[in-house]
């Protein structure tokens, strides 16, 4: 049995060759190791492996089998050595942070939680033996979408861009404190933004980053070989030229843009090229110019697409070996469970969730599982019509999906969306966890695990605190939430929109008119991303019970809340007690925002401003009582952006409302 301890002429031992990544891990496990001594051991750098007092990092592919991949293994030898040794970059880079996570008691997502280290007990173990095999998913990424917060919080350079609230790019800082933390969590693939244009300096910058921490970089669906509508208008732009974003009708100009993408992305050591047909924003191909009529047509033209894409990777890098996938979401949904789509079986074909992570959509049990292909999962944390400002899916959901994903097909690859990180740590840490070891993974020793990461005391009643947090939340038939903030947020301002214009609400809550007029093949591939809210009694009484709920959950973690320690305080708020409370404020309003429109049309004009004082007063509640002990220390300008779910808008609509009913009667009438 050999012991290790941390002794204060500790040295670290890496190789002189080793990369840049590998330097910044062994960088931040000295940082790690300084703080939770008190600086008692302060570790110097060495190129000469320690022959005693030292922590050795090896990339050591022959001490692994021939297929090893992101392997790691820790262990303690004579002379008060401990080694850290990876089959791979990756695998050494994460064997590292698990020393910070295990034996440090650093948690990975130390950088959003305003939480101090804690100070170690005791510096010595009697024996460190540890090790990982190959993750269960070979590629497991996050995507920061829709960052708003994030791009407001330290905002970096110009984007050049023609859409909405996307003109600032995050700040390096950011972008490093993101890179950090996802390979603490040991994710490995990144989007590190939405809509980048790699010839725009600012923005390459987040892709060089990621890249030198040695992550795998890919880009989103909108951009299939990192080249948007916007990207494609800003090449083409700078150039003098207008060029239709059409692959129908001016081909030739796409392809040029592709190929200029791919030399740009391909200098990156590690990229997953992104294939397929988009449009503007978000939106199907055929939207951003002339294109084909039928499905048919537009399917077969996608598969034409993805065919060309792949042989221009390899035709450009000279990469046999280049690693391809293809997201099948909105009109691709549609197309590949028709049978009208052609994906090679080389390329990973990701399957969409419906948009709020309580369940994959029902294309990817009805569509065809071919042996020779390769499948993904690509999952949302957040999404602006839905979790975009609180944390609503928690880790036994996210297990019961993937565990069920996992076992109707082979997956290799899964890809998250986050948007701006902080509020959604707990659930990013677990779904790293699952994609990497699925098989050990309980929800209920998670949750206790990751209570006993963060908080020293109240334990047992914080546990159960989170879990009737994600239980409040009332889902229909097919386990779907109904009100999220997102949502609540976007039904409210439609029907504060309605009562404006005097237009008379539908007897059921309908989807389409709330998402922007969607086109029918689009709309009809986002199943339980919009879900069916029933009649608006139903609707109403979801509203009350959710409402219910949350208050329940949100006295009893305001209790909590004052016996923990001063230092602990604010994370557990920014954790459940202010989502409970941004919940409970969001229903509501959007509750009493229904009822006014309900009394304008019954010819009730002091009920339409009763229930629009009450909307307001519930905004306020939030705004006033709730938000500024969530904008505290370095996170105090969290809000300064605050556009995708944009709860100031809608407490603004109210207040002109309101202001209206002094000039005119605010209630139908039969003459107008």
């Amino acid at each position: 049995m050999a012991k290790f301890e941390l002794v204060s002429d500790l040295r670290i031992s890496i190789p002189a060759s080793a990369s840049e990544a590998l330097r910044l891990a062994a960088e931040d496990l000295a940082k790690d190791i300084q703080i939770v001594t008190g600086e008692a051991v302060k570790p110097v750098f060495t190129d000469v492996v320690a022959e005693r007092d030292g922590i050795v990092i090896r990339v050591a592919p022959k001490e692994f089998p021939g297929d090893a991949v992101e392997n790691y293994r820790l262990h303690s030898e004579e002379g008060n050595r401990l080694f850290i040794d990876g089959s791979d970059l990756r695998g050494a880079i994460f064997g590292i942070y698990a020393f910070s996570a295990d034996w440090l008691h650093v948690p990975p997502d130390y950088l959003w939680t305003q939480l101090p280290f804690r100070r170690l007990d005791s510096c010595a173990w009697p024996q460190i033996r540890c090790s990982a095999g190959n993750p269960a998913l070979r590629y497991r990424g996050v995507f920061l979408n829709d960052e708003d917060l994030l791009m407001g919080w330290e905002p970096g350079g110009t984007r050049h861009i023609d859409y909405w609230d996307y003109q600032t790019v995050l700040s390096r800082n950011t972008i490093r404190k993101v890179a950090e933390t996802l390979l603490r969590m040991r994710y490995n693939l990144v989007i590190p933004s939405s809509f980048i244009d790699i010839r725009n300096p600012a923005e390459e910058m987040l892709l060089e980053e990621c890249a030198r921490r040695g992550l795998i970089l890919t880009m989103h669906h909108v951009e299939p070989l990192g080249v948007s509508a916007f990207g494609f208008d800003n090449y083409w732009n700078a150039r003098g030229q207008t060029r239709s974003y059409s692959y129908f009708s001016d081909p030739d100009a796409l392809r040029e843009v592709w190929r200029d993408s791919i030399r740009r992305w391909s200098k990156y050591p590690e990229v997953i090229w992104q294939l397929g047909l988009r449009g503007r924003a978000d939106r199907p191909f055929w939207e951003a110019g002339v294109a084909p009529e039928s499905d048919e047509e537009r399917a077969a033209m996608i598969s034409r697409v993805i065919r060309e894409q792949q042989q221009l990777v390899r035709e450009v890098t000279g990469d046999d070996q280049a690693v391809f996938s293809t997201t099948l979401w909105a009109e691709g949904v549609v197309f590949n469970r028709r049978g009208l789509l052609e994906i090679p079986p080389d390329v990973i074909t990701v399957f969409a969730d419906n948009c709020a992570g309580w369940r994959l959509q029902d294309d990817f049990f009805q569509s065809p599982n071919r042996k020779e292909a390769a499948y993904g999962v690509y999952c949302h944390h957040a999404v602006i019509v839905g979790t975009h400002l609180a944390q609503a899916i928690g880790a036994r959901d996210f297990h019961l999906v993937l565990n069920g994903a996992m076992a109707a097909r082979k997956l290799c690859y899964a890809m998250f969306n986050a948007a701006n990180l902080r509020e959604f740590v707990y659930g990013l840490q677990a779904t790293a966890r699952i994609t990497r070891q699925p098989g050990g993974f309980s929800a209920g020793d998670y949750l206790r695990q990751w209570v006993a990461e963060h908080f020293s005391c109240c334990r047992d009643e914080i546990a159960e605190c989170y879990q009737e947090y994600f239980d409040a939340f009332v889902k229909n038939h097919r386990g779907v939430a109904l009100c999220n903030d997102g949502l609540m947020i976007a039904r409210s301002n439609q029907a504060l929109g309605m009562l404006r214009d005097k237009i008379r609400p539908a007897a059921r809550g309908d989807r389409a008119t709330y998402f922007f007029g969607l086109d029918p093949t689009h709309l009809a591939s986002l199943g339980d991303m919009f879900p069916d809210m029933g009649t608006m009694d139903e609707l109403l009484n979801t509203l009350v019970v959710q409402e219910q709920r949350m208050k329940g959950v949100h006295v009893r973690a305001t209790q909590i809340h004052a016996t923990l320690p001063p230092a602990e305080r604010s994370f557990f708020y920014a954790q459940i007690v202010y989502p409970s409370g941004l919940n409970r404020c969001f229903c509501q309003c959007e509750r009493e925002c229904h009822l006014a429109l309900q009394a304008f049309w019954t010819h009730g004009d002091d009920s339409v401003k009763a229930h629009l004082e009450a909307a307001r007063h519930a905004l306020c509640d939030f705004e006033e009582q709730l938000v500024p002990q969530y904008l505290t220390g370095e996170f105090r300008h969290w809000y300064d952006h605050c556009t995708k779910v944009n709860f100031r808008h809608t407490a603004a609509m109210l207040e002109e409302l309101l202001k209206s009913t002094t000039k005119q009667p605010l209630y139908y009438n039969k003459s107008e």
